[in-house]
This record gives C-alpha cells, sequence and structure tokens, in this order.
C-alpha cells in the first residue's frame, strides 16, 4: 500500500517562470531564438527554446549522438528532413527526435515559430557559437550565411555533428503532407499530425500524449492538454518528476507552493520535485503542452479509458470527475493535497 508522506520537504530545486520574449536572445540570420529555460535553471534536465524565422530560413542537417529533442510547432510552415524522409508540418504538429537521428529544416512561410525542448545536452551552447547575441526583439532578421568557422567549432565542443556542412535541404523532393499519422511503440524518429496521439479525458479536459514511456525509453512523456473556462486541476506535488508547463493559447492560473501565477501565450514554467502546484483554466479556449521526467508517470493514462472520438473538440466534453482513488494515483508519484 503505497501512504502519502505527512511532510513535503522543500526540494534544492526552485521553480520559476518566463515570460513570453524574456530570456536568452540569438540571431541566426534570419530566425531568433528565445531560450526560455537552461540546463542550469532545470538541474541539467532539459532546455527550452522559441524559435522564430521567415521564410527560407533553415537549419542544416546534422544530428546528436547523445541529445534528445522534440518540436511543437505554432504557427506557419516547416518543411522537416527526419531520418531520410520530408515532411511538411503545420501548426500543433508535433516532431520526435531521438539521439543518433539525421534532422534539418526550412521554414516555408512568412512567420514560422516552433519551441524546441532538447534533453541530455546544451542547445544553448551552439546558438552562443554560430549565433550573433541580440537585445530583446531588435534582431534586424537580415540573411546572412553561417559562419563555417564557428560551426566548426560548436561541433568541437557541443553533441552536434553537421552531415554536409551549411547547406539546405535539397529541393529534388517535395515533403509529403502528414495524414493519419500514428503515434508508435519504440524509440523512434516520428512526426505527429496535430490531434493524432492517443487522448483521454480527465476531468473536462482532453488530454492527447504525443510522446510516450515507449517513445522516449522512459526519459519524458509529452501531452497537450486543452480545456475551456473552469477547468483545472487539484493541488497535488511529485516526490519524483519535474514537470514544465508551456502556455500555447489562452490563459491558465497556476498556483506554486502558495504563489499565483498568471500564464498566457508564450509563457513557460518550471516546476521541480516536491511542490505543491495546481491550475485553473480561464479563457473560453486554452491548450498547453506539458513534459514530465521521467516518462513512466504517462502510465497513469491506463486507468482512463481512451476517447473513442480523436477529433472532439473541449467545447463539448461533459464533465467527468476523477474517478482513480489516492492510493493509485500515489503509486505513480502524484500526490493530492487537502485543502481548506
Amino acid at each position: 500500500m503505497s501512504e502519502q508522506p505527512q511532510s513535503i520537504k522543500q526540494s534544492e530545486d526552485i521553480f520559476f517562470y518566463t515570460v513570453s520574449g524574456s530570456g536568452e536572445l540569438y540571431g541566426l540570420g534570419n530566425q531568433l531564438v528565445h531560450v526560455l529555460a537552461e540546463a542550469n535553471q532545470t538541474n541539467q534536465l532539459f532546455e527550452l527554446a522559441l524559435i522564430t524565422g521567415g521564410k527560407g530560413a533553415y537549419f542544416p542537417l546534422h544530428c546528436h549522438e547523445a541529445l534528445f529533442e522534440t518540436v511543437f510547432v505554432l504557427e506557419g510552415k516547416l518543411e522537416v528532413m527526419l531520418d531520410g524522409k520530408k515532411y511538411m508540418v503545420t501548426a500543433f504538429d508535433y516532431i520526435h527526435i531521438p539521439p543518433k537521428t539525421i534532422h534539418g529544416y526550412r521554414m516555408h512561410s512568412h512567420k514560422t515559430r516552433f519551441i524546441s525542448y532538447t534533453l541530455g545536452g546544451q542547445m544553448t551552447d551552439v546558438y552562443q557559437q554560430i549565433g550573433k547575441r541580440g537585445l530583446q526583439n531588435e534582431w534586424p532578421m537580415t540573411d546572412y550565411a553561417f559562419d563555417a568557422d564557428a560551426f566548426q567549432q560548436a561541433e568541437k565542443e557541443n553533441d552536434l555533428m553537421l552531415m554536409h556542412g551549411m547547406r539546405e535541404l535539397s529541393n529534388t523532393t517535395k515533403p509529403a503532407v502528414l495524414f493519419h499519422s500514428q503515434l508508435p511503440r519504440a524509440v523512434q524518429p516520428y512526426v505527429l499530425e496535430a490531434g493524432e496521439g492517443k487522448q483521454y479525458i480527465v476531468e473536462g479536459q482532453l488530454h492527447e500524449l504525443i510522446a510516450t514511456t515507449e517513445t522516449t525509453g522512459g526519459r519524458f512523456s509529452h501531452f497537450v492538454i486543452e480545456g475551456t473556462e473552469g477547468k483545472g486541476f487539484r493541488p497535488h506535488y511529485h516526490q519524483v518528476h519535474t514537470e514544465a508547463i508551456y502556455c500555447v493559447e489562452g490563459r491558465m492560473n497556476l498556483q506554486l507552493n502558495g504563489e499565483d501565477i498568471c500564464l498566457m501565450p508564450g509563457d513557460f514554467a518550471y516546476i521541480p520535485p516536491n511542490t505543491v502546484h495546481s491550475y485553473e483554466l480561464v479563457s473560453h479556449s486554452n491548450k498547453f503542452l506539458m513534459l514530465l521526467l521521467p516518462g513512466d508517470i504517462d502510465q497513469v493514462y491506463e486507468q482512463f479509458q481512451e476517447a473513442q472520438n480523436p477529433s472532439m473538440c473541449p467545447y463539448f466534453i461533459q464533465e467527468q470527475n476523477l474517478m482513480i482513488d489516492r492510493e493509485t494515483f500515489a503509486q505513480y508519484d502524484v500526490y493530492f493535497v487537502e485543502t481548506e
């Protein structure tokens, strides 16, 4: 039997949140890289960057020996080369890039934005070496060629290997348009169309799993959560798991150890173990991305019935309370806290 601990020890980590547009800024040609979380802020678990660019902006084909990367598209059209195949991805599509996967991209709209989580390495060091430090939101977005010497130095000092130098993706083949993609059951590269993950209804919200224990080797889990005004999740904490929340649309009132924080689009929150947290959604339509490390916590969804309609709209979800007892949740490192 799992028992809820009587006291909560303060973690060595501390929670923090980053407001949209803040963080270190680097210019890569006609791209901007906003670093929202660095490895030294997340106990060396991950880094998070928001990348914005114009039509034609690219990153050459490369791979990482140990670094795991994920990409979630926010806006525009992005051509991706992934393990020898090309894809055209758009808003809310997901790209899963395990170590040793050859990948690169080119932007196909005048404004393209995506967020990139990197785990097991420090891409911030790469951006510092191949880019130019910029002032907040003042990068002129002018085209310039990547510096070959800077890339060579980045390869020597970081987990980065270029495949064919600083060349753009080839135009000889057209990228495939995603249609009915599927979540695999092994650690492998994949591209997932928006809404094609495993979906569950939890407390009146739609939880979509886009990366699971099976696809990450237990390193992390990734979710997209959607809900309407008034929905939320009660106060709880994790003894082992670290949680990261990125607000995609809408507005969320987040409580972290009693401190009230309002997350709006582009804002990010880092929640280490033993941090009591809860949230309430306050916009008519809300979407946020959640990362949990390690990944085995997604097994709690096995206690719920998978949604039968993959295109279900959160507006039409009837209220549904959690039917799992506290002991079962505790087995998955979710400990609820009584409120007065």
